[in-house]
């Protein structure tokens, strides 16, 4: 399905009233994104970060016709992590290219597959960039360890594998999933009830900690990481008063929203 046909059935899923501004926003989305394209691949010339440019045209071509949830084209979200990025005035390919490459094997696995971590390393191999980034990628690609892993066990081994060693690929990748929450959490108004909650939850009792501990254990990326971290922090706290959420640290709650897909499913 072209990425036009995919808009105009999201598009006739809303009421006949919200239809034209939603339109109009995915036209401001598209220009958002070609000046991001822009923006980035000048950077990425300036500073003759060769690894970048190419992972730039790389995810642009994996992620093709995707599509967010809102409409917009699916590269949105990755141009925007590296354009916050870029506003920290930080030169490093390495983590540049990482953002721009995330989700590219993620995302490109059939719908509803979760695929094996083994898998996940053999795919990373064909990503256009070095070691580290191969590294950093995998260590951000949501994957099961092995069949039997349950969803919960997944997501508590998935973000605590991001400090569990000091690897240059530890620190991007911690420093990755920090910008990736951030960006998300900026749209987080759109899903139902039920996955705002889920998100707010699983922001406050696995990712928070895990960048409170990475701010202590890399003290040369501190700074980076109390920025990221006090933001999401602020947003995610600001989401759970507009949406009831009372006990941010209740993980049986978490555990339910995680592995149980009709849990408070009448929240849309």
């Amino acid at each position: 399905m072209t990425l036009l046909e995919q808009r105009e059935k999201l598009i006739a899923k809303l009421p006949k009233s919200q239809q034209a501004e939603r339109r109009h926003q995915i036209e401001l989305s598209d220009i958002k994104v070609a000046k991001m394209r822009t923006r980035l691949k000048v950077h990425f010339d300036d500073l003759g970060l060769e690894q970048s440019m190419d992972a730039l045209g790389y995810m642009c071509e994996k992620h093709g016709d995707q599509i967010r949830k809102n409409g917009e084209q699916y590269i949105a979200h990755p141009l925007s992590m590296a354009c916050m990025f870029q506003c920290l005035k930080i030169k490093n390919d390495d983590i540049f290219a990482t953002l721009l490459l995330h989700d590219v094997i993620e995302e490109s696995a059939p719908a509803d597959v979760r695929l094996l971590t083994s898998e996940v390393a053999k795919l990373a191999e064909d990503l256009p960039v070095g070691a580290t980034v191969k590294a950093a990628v995998r260590l951000m690609t949501l994957s099961r360890a092995y069949l039997g892993e349950s969803d919960y066990e997944m997501k508590l081994r998935y973000f605590q594998q991001l400090i569990d060693e000091d690897k240059p690929e530890n620190k991007i990748a911690t420093i990755g999933k920090g910008l990736d929450r951030w960006n998300n959490i900026t749209t987080m108004t759109e899903l139902s009830k039920r996955a705002i909650r889920k998100n707010v939850l699983e922001t406050s009792i696995l990712l928070l900690p895990v960048l409170k501990k990475a701010k202590t254990k890399w003290p040369r990326e501190a700074n980076v990481l109390f920025l990221v971290r006090s933001n999401i922090k602020s947003m995610n706290n600001i989401l759970a008063v507009y949406n009831g959420i009372t006990n941010l640290h209740d993980e049986a709650e978490l555990k339910k929203l995680i592995e149980d897909k009709t849990y408070l499913q009448e929240l849309t």
